[in-house]
Protein backbone atom coordinates (compact mmCIF):
# COMPACT_ATOMS: atom_id res chain seq x y z
CA UNK A 1 0.00 0.00 0.00
CA UNK A 2 1.40 3.39 -0.98
CA UNK A 3 2.09 6.09 1.58
CA UNK A 4 1.99 9.84 1.10
CA UNK A 5 5.37 11.20 2.17
CA UNK A 6 4.87 14.94 1.95
CA UNK A 7 2.58 17.59 0.49
CA UNK A 8 2.30 21.33 0.08
CA UNK A 9 0.03 23.78 -1.73
CA UNK A 10 0.78 26.95 -3.68
CA UNK A 11 -0.87 29.86 -5.42
CA UNK A 12 0.30 29.52 -9.02
CA UNK A 13 0.31 32.19 -11.74
CA UNK A 14 -0.68 31.35 -15.31
CA UNK A 15 0.47 33.27 -18.40
CA UNK A 16 -1.73 33.49 -21.49
CA UNK A 17 -3.94 30.72 -20.09
CA UNK A 18 -0.95 28.40 -19.56
CA UNK A 19 0.37 27.17 -16.22
CA UNK A 20 3.98 25.93 -16.45
CA UNK A 21 5.53 23.55 -13.91
CA UNK A 22 9.21 23.12 -14.74
CA UNK A 23 12.00 20.88 -13.48
CA UNK A 24 14.72 22.39 -15.64
CA UNK A 25 14.75 24.14 -18.99
CA UNK A 26 11.11 24.08 -20.07
CA UNK A 27 11.91 25.27 -23.58
CA UNK A 28 9.16 26.28 -25.94
CA UNK A 29 5.56 25.57 -24.98
CA UNK A 30 4.48 22.45 -26.90
CA UNK A 31 1.15 22.22 -28.74
CA UNK A 32 -1.49 21.53 -26.12
CA UNK A 33 -4.53 20.15 -27.88
CA UNK A 34 -6.20 19.10 -24.64
CA UNK A 35 -5.94 20.61 -21.18
CA UNK A 36 -2.51 19.17 -20.21
CA UNK A 37 0.73 18.13 -21.92
CA UNK A 38 4.30 17.33 -20.89
CA UNK A 39 7.80 17.54 -22.26
CA UNK A 40 10.81 15.83 -20.70
CA UNK A 41 11.18 18.30 -17.80
CA UNK A 42 7.98 20.34 -17.75
CA UNK A 43 4.20 20.06 -17.42
CA UNK A 44 1.90 22.53 -19.16
CA UNK A 45 -1.70 22.98 -18.02
CA UNK A 46 -4.16 25.01 -20.10
CA UNK A 47 -6.29 26.69 -17.44
CA UNK A 48 -9.98 27.35 -17.90
CA UNK A 49 -9.80 30.95 -16.67
CA UNK A 50 -6.63 33.05 -16.89
CA UNK A 51 -7.03 34.86 -13.58
CA UNK A 52 -4.56 36.08 -10.99
CA UNK A 53 -3.93 32.65 -9.53
CA UNK A 54 -4.91 29.02 -9.39
CA UNK A 55 -4.48 26.74 -6.40
CA UNK A 56 -2.00 23.91 -6.96
CA UNK A 57 -1.36 21.10 -4.48
CA UNK A 58 1.73 18.86 -4.71
CA UNK A 59 1.82 15.39 -3.13
CA UNK A 60 4.84 13.07 -2.99
CA UNK A 61 4.09 9.32 -2.66
CA UNK A 62 6.38 6.31 -2.37
CA UNK A 63 4.23 4.41 -4.89
CA UNK A 64 1.12 4.85 -7.03
CA UNK A 65 -1.51 6.67 -4.93
CA UNK A 66 -4.93 5.07 -4.40
CA UNK A 67 -7.89 6.50 -6.33
CA UNK A 68 -9.91 9.20 -4.57
CA UNK A 69 -12.61 8.09 -2.18
CA UNK A 70 -16.23 8.48 -3.35
CA UNK A 71 -16.64 10.78 -0.34
CA UNK A 72 -14.00 13.16 -1.76
CA UNK A 73 -14.74 15.90 -4.26
CA UNK A 74 -13.93 13.96 -7.44
CA UNK A 75 -11.85 15.70 -10.14
CA UNK A 76 -13.53 16.83 -13.35
CA UNK A 77 -10.56 15.70 -15.39
CA UNK A 78 -7.42 13.65 -14.73
CA UNK A 79 -4.30 12.64 -16.64
CA UNK A 80 -1.13 10.68 -15.77
CA UNK A 81 2.16 11.74 -17.40
CA UNK A 82 5.87 11.19 -16.79
CA UNK A 83 8.44 13.87 -16.03
CA UNK A 84 12.20 13.99 -15.53
CA UNK A 85 13.30 15.94 -12.43
CA UNK A 86 17.12 15.90 -12.78
CA UNK A 87 17.85 18.45 -10.06
CA UNK A 88 15.02 17.36 -7.75
CA UNK A 89 13.38 20.80 -7.93
CA UNK A 90 9.98 21.67 -9.42
CA UNK A 91 8.87 25.28 -9.77
CA UNK A 92 6.35 27.55 -11.46
CA UNK A 93 7.29 29.83 -14.33
CA UNK A 94 5.14 32.89 -13.88
CA UNK A 95 5.20 36.52 -14.92
CA UNK A 96 8.51 37.54 -16.57
CA UNK A 97 9.32 33.77 -16.56
CA UNK A 98 10.43 34.13 -12.93
CA UNK A 99 10.26 31.25 -10.48
CA UNK A 100 8.70 32.20 -7.12
CA UNK A 101 7.83 29.01 -5.26
CA UNK A 102 8.56 25.33 -5.66
CA UNK A 103 8.60 21.77 -4.41
CA UNK A 104 11.64 19.51 -4.09
CA UNK A 105 11.96 15.72 -4.33
CA UNK A 106 14.81 13.30 -4.86
CA UNK A 107 16.21 13.60 -8.40
CA UNK A 108 14.82 11.05 -10.83
CA UNK A 109 12.01 10.16 -13.20
CA UNK A 110 8.45 10.43 -11.85
CA UNK A 111 4.90 9.59 -12.73
CA UNK A 112 2.67 12.65 -12.33
CA UNK A 113 -1.07 12.26 -11.91
CA UNK A 114 -2.71 15.65 -12.50
CA UNK A 115 -6.33 16.24 -11.50
CA UNK A 116 -8.30 19.43 -12.21
CA UNK A 117 -11.25 20.71 -10.21
CA UNK A 118 -13.71 23.61 -10.74
CA UNK A 119 -12.61 24.03 -14.36
CA UNK A 120 -16.18 24.05 -15.67
CA UNK A 121 -17.17 26.66 -13.10
CA UNK A 122 -14.17 28.85 -13.99
CA UNK A 123 -14.87 28.53 -17.72
CA UNK A 124 -18.24 30.20 -17.23
CA UNK A 125 -16.47 33.39 -16.22
CA UNK A 126 -17.18 35.60 -13.26
CA UNK A 127 -15.30 36.11 -10.04
CA UNK A 128 -14.00 32.60 -9.38
CA UNK A 129 -10.39 33.59 -8.65
CA UNK A 130 -8.57 30.86 -6.74
CA UNK A 131 -11.35 28.27 -7.04
CA UNK A 132 -9.90 26.55 -10.07
CA UNK A 133 -7.41 24.08 -8.62
CA UNK A 134 -5.06 21.29 -9.60
CA UNK A 135 -3.63 18.36 -7.66
CA UNK A 136 -0.27 16.90 -8.76
CA UNK A 137 0.57 13.50 -7.27
CA UNK A 138 4.16 12.40 -7.86
CA UNK A 139 5.64 8.94 -7.34
CA UNK A 140 9.03 7.65 -8.58
CA UNK A 141 9.66 5.09 -11.27
CA UNK A 142 12.71 4.15 -9.20
CA UNK A 143 14.06 5.50 -5.92
CA UNK A 144 17.54 6.98 -5.44
CA UNK A 145 18.43 5.89 -1.91
CA UNK A 146 21.74 7.75 -1.93
CA UNK A 147 20.07 11.02 -0.94
CA UNK A 148 18.55 11.55 2.49
CA UNK A 149 16.45 14.50 1.32
CA UNK A 150 12.83 13.36 1.45
CA UNK A 151 11.03 16.52 0.27
CA UNK A 152 11.27 20.29 0.34
CA UNK A 153 9.36 23.40 -0.60
CA UNK A 154 10.20 27.09 -0.91
CA UNK A 155 8.01 30.17 -0.59
CA UNK A 156 8.17 33.92 -0.70
CA UNK A 157 7.70 34.94 2.94
CA UNK A 158 5.07 37.61 3.46
CA UNK A 159 6.35 39.81 6.27
CA UNK A 160 4.84 42.55 8.37
CA UNK A 161 6.25 44.84 11.05
CA UNK A 162 9.69 43.34 10.43
CA UNK A 163 8.84 39.71 11.22
CA UNK A 164 7.39 36.48 9.81
CA UNK A 165 6.89 33.11 11.46
CA UNK A 166 6.35 29.40 10.89
CA UNK A 167 4.76 27.03 13.38
CA UNK A 168 3.06 23.69 13.97
CA UNK A 169 -0.45 24.13 12.54
CA UNK A 170 -2.19 22.24 15.35
CA UNK A 171 0.15 22.98 18.23
CA UNK A 172 -0.34 25.42 21.07
CA UNK A 173 1.91 28.10 19.57
CA UNK A 174 2.95 30.46 22.33
CA UNK A 175 4.35 33.73 21.02
CA UNK A 176 8.15 33.56 21.32
CA UNK A 177 9.76 35.97 23.74
CA UNK A 178 10.98 38.97 21.77
CA UNK A 179 14.75 39.26 21.64
CA UNK A 180 17.22 41.55 19.94
CA UNK A 181 18.46 38.74 17.69
CA UNK A 182 17.41 37.59 14.26
CA UNK A 183 15.01 34.92 15.54
CA UNK A 184 12.89 33.86 18.53
CA UNK A 185 11.57 30.35 19.14
CA UNK A 186 9.36 28.08 21.21
CA UNK A 187 9.04 24.30 20.99
CA UNK A 188 6.46 24.62 18.18
CA UNK A 189 7.15 27.92 16.44
CA UNK A 190 9.87 30.23 15.14
CA UNK A 191 9.75 33.97 14.41
CA UNK A 192 12.35 35.41 12.02
CA UNK A 193 13.31 39.06 11.69
CA UNK A 194 14.70 39.59 8.17
CA UNK A 195 16.85 42.55 7.24
CA UNK A 196 14.25 43.70 4.67
CA UNK A 197 10.50 43.32 4.44
CA UNK A 198 10.35 44.41 0.79
CA UNK A 199 11.37 42.80 -1.48
CA UNK A 200 10.16 39.75 0.43
CA UNK A 201 12.67 37.18 1.67
CA UNK A 202 12.49 33.52 0.69
CA UNK A 203 11.76 30.61 3.04
CA UNK A 204 12.71 27.01 2.26
CA UNK A 205 11.65 23.94 4.26
CA UNK A 206 13.51 20.62 3.96
CA UNK A 207 12.67 17.21 5.42
CA UNK A 208 15.59 14.78 5.74
CA UNK A 209 15.46 11.11 6.71
CA UNK A 210 18.62 11.50 8.81
CA UNK A 211 21.32 14.05 9.61
CA UNK A 212 21.74 16.20 6.45
CA UNK A 213 25.17 16.73 4.88
CA UNK A 214 27.46 19.42 6.25
CA UNK A 215 27.34 21.40 2.99
CA UNK A 216 24.93 24.27 3.70
CA UNK A 217 25.76 26.68 0.88
CA UNK A 218 22.90 28.35 -0.98
CA UNK A 219 23.62 29.43 -4.57
CA UNK A 220 27.29 29.26 -3.58
CA UNK A 221 26.90 31.48 -0.50
CA UNK A 222 27.67 30.47 3.07
CA UNK A 223 25.03 31.20 5.74
CA UNK A 224 25.48 34.51 7.56
CA UNK A 225 23.46 33.33 10.59
CA UNK A 226 22.43 29.90 11.81
CA UNK A 227 21.14 28.11 14.89
CA UNK A 228 20.03 24.64 15.98
CA UNK A 229 16.70 24.11 17.72
CA UNK A 230 14.30 21.38 18.80
CA UNK A 231 10.87 21.46 17.12
CA UNK A 232 7.64 19.55 17.76
CA UNK A 233 4.95 18.72 15.19
CA UNK A 234 1.67 17.39 16.60
CA UNK A 235 -0.61 16.69 13.62
CA UNK A 236 1.54 16.71 10.50
CA UNK A 237 1.78 20.17 8.92
CA UNK A 238 3.43 23.52 9.54
CA UNK A 239 2.18 26.91 8.38
CA UNK A 240 3.54 30.40 7.85
CA UNK A 241 2.34 33.70 9.27
CA UNK A 242 2.97 37.37 8.65
CA UNK A 243 1.71 39.83 11.23
CA UNK A 244 0.20 41.99 8.51
CA UNK A 245 -0.79 39.19 6.12
CA UNK A 246 -2.35 36.48 8.28
CA UNK A 247 -1.83 32.73 8.53
CA UNK A 248 -1.10 30.40 5.59
CA UNK A 249 -1.63 26.86 6.94
CA UNK A 250 -0.44 23.60 5.44
CA UNK A 251 2.68 25.03 3.82
CA UNK A 252 4.74 21.87 4.42
CA UNK A 253 3.93 18.38 5.62
CA UNK A 254 5.98 16.84 8.43
CA UNK A 255 4.98 13.59 10.16
CA UNK A 256 4.07 14.18 13.84
CA UNK A 257 7.00 13.97 16.23
CA UNK A 258 10.10 15.76 17.47
CA UNK A 259 12.70 17.12 15.07
CA UNK A 260 16.16 18.57 15.00
CA UNK A 261 15.89 21.94 13.28
CA UNK A 262 18.88 23.60 11.63
CA UNK A 263 17.81 27.16 10.78
CA UNK A 264 20.03 29.19 8.42
CA UNK A 265 19.91 32.70 6.96
CA UNK A 266 21.61 33.87 3.75
CA UNK A 267 22.55 37.22 2.17
CA UNK A 268 21.19 39.38 4.98
CA UNK A 269 24.07 41.82 4.66
CA UNK A 270 23.45 42.65 0.99
CA UNK A 271 19.69 43.28 1.15
CA UNK A 272 19.65 46.81 2.66
CA UNK A 273 21.74 48.14 -0.24
CA UNK A 274 19.61 46.28 -2.80
CA UNK A 275 16.42 47.66 -1.27
CA UNK A 276 17.82 51.19 -1.15
CA UNK A 277 18.90 51.03 -4.80
CA UNK A 278 15.50 49.76 -5.99
CA UNK A 279 13.66 52.57 -4.25
CA UNK A 280 16.14 55.16 -5.51
CA UNK A 281 15.46 54.09 -9.11
CA UNK A 282 11.67 53.89 -8.54
CA UNK A 283 11.56 50.14 -9.14
CA UNK A 284 8.21 48.98 -7.77
CA UNK A 285 6.52 45.64 -6.93
CA UNK A 286 5.43 43.95 -10.14
CA UNK A 287 8.49 45.08 -12.08
CA UNK A 288 10.76 42.30 -13.33
CA UNK A 289 13.79 43.60 -11.45
CA UNK A 290 11.81 43.84 -8.22
CA UNK A 291 10.58 40.27 -8.54
CA UNK A 292 14.12 39.07 -9.20
CA UNK A 293 15.14 40.58 -5.87
CA UNK A 294 12.48 38.61 -3.99
CA UNK A 295 14.06 35.64 -2.25
CA UNK A 296 17.66 36.92 -2.44
CA UNK A 297 17.58 37.09 1.35
CA UNK A 298 16.67 33.50 2.17
CA UNK A 299 16.09 31.33 5.20
CA UNK A 300 16.31 27.53 5.23
CA UNK A 301 14.77 25.22 7.84
CA UNK A 302 16.23 21.71 7.71
CA UNK A 303 14.26 19.11 9.73
CA UNK A 304 15.23 15.55 10.58
CA UNK A 305 13.79 13.19 13.24
CA UNK A 306 14.94 13.53 16.84
CA UNK A 307 13.95 10.21 18.41
CA UNK A 308 15.81 10.90 21.64
CA UNK A 309 13.92 14.16 22.18
CA UNK A 310 10.61 12.29 21.89
CA UNK A 311 11.64 9.86 24.62
CA UNK A 312 13.09 12.65 26.76
CA UNK A 313 10.00 14.84 26.60
CA UNK A 314 7.70 11.87 27.22
CA UNK A 315 9.63 11.15 30.41
CA UNK A 316 9.47 14.81 31.47
CA UNK A 317 5.72 14.94 30.95
CA UNK A 318 5.08 11.67 32.83
CA UNK A 319 3.70 12.39 36.32
CA UNK A 320 6.30 11.79 39.03
CA UNK A 321 6.16 8.52 40.91
CA UNK A 322 4.71 8.85 44.39
CA UNK A 323 7.07 8.05 47.29
CA UNK A 324 5.57 5.09 49.22
CA UNK A 325 7.22 6.15 52.49
CA UNK A 326 5.81 9.68 52.27
CA UNK A 327 2.39 8.32 51.33
CA UNK A 328 2.39 6.13 54.45
CA UNK A 329 3.32 9.12 56.63
CA UNK A 330 0.63 11.26 54.96
CA UNK A 331 -2.06 8.61 55.61
CA UNK A 332 -0.90 8.13 59.23
CA UNK A 333 -1.01 11.88 59.87
CA UNK A 334 -4.50 12.30 58.38
CA UNK A 335 -5.87 9.47 60.55
CA UNK A 336 -4.74 11.48 63.57
CA UNK A 337 -6.33 14.70 62.39
CA UNK A 338 -3.13 16.41 61.30
CA UNK A 339 -3.36 18.78 58.32
CA UNK A 340 -0.90 17.79 55.61
CA UNK A 341 -0.60 18.47 51.89
CA UNK A 342 -1.58 15.85 49.29
CA UNK A 343 1.72 15.98 47.44
CA UNK A 344 5.28 17.14 47.85
CA UNK A 345 7.46 17.16 50.98
CA UNK A 346 6.08 16.89 54.53
CA UNK A 347 7.09 18.88 57.64
CA UNK A 348 10.12 17.35 59.35
CA UNK A 349 8.28 17.25 62.72
CA UNK A 350 5.53 14.99 61.32
CA UNK A 351 8.11 12.71 59.68
CA UNK A 352 9.94 12.44 63.03
CA UNK A 353 6.70 11.65 64.91
CA UNK A 354 5.84 8.86 62.41
CA UNK A 355 9.32 7.35 62.60
CA UNK A 356 9.23 7.41 66.43
CA UNK A 357 5.82 5.70 66.49
CA UNK A 358 6.81 3.02 64.03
Amino acid sequence: MSTRISSTWHSAWSRESMLEITAGDAGAVPPVSGWVAATGQAIFIRVAQDVTEQILHFELWDGEPPPPSPDDHLPETEETLTIEIPTGSLAFTGQHRLVRNGFTVRPGRYHARIAGRHRELAARGGNFTGRESYNVQLWPESVDNTSGLVAATQRVAMTGYGVFAFSDDEGDFAEPEVSGGWFSATRSGVEIRPMCELPEPGMRFELWSDVPPADVTDAGDEPEVQTRLSFQVTQGTIGMEGIATGVEPGVFELPPGWYHLHLLGYRRSVMPDIEKDLYARNIAPGDEEWERAEGIERYVARFWPDHEAGRRHAAEERPPERDEHLEAIRAWAKERGMRVNDSGPLPAAIVAMYDAAN
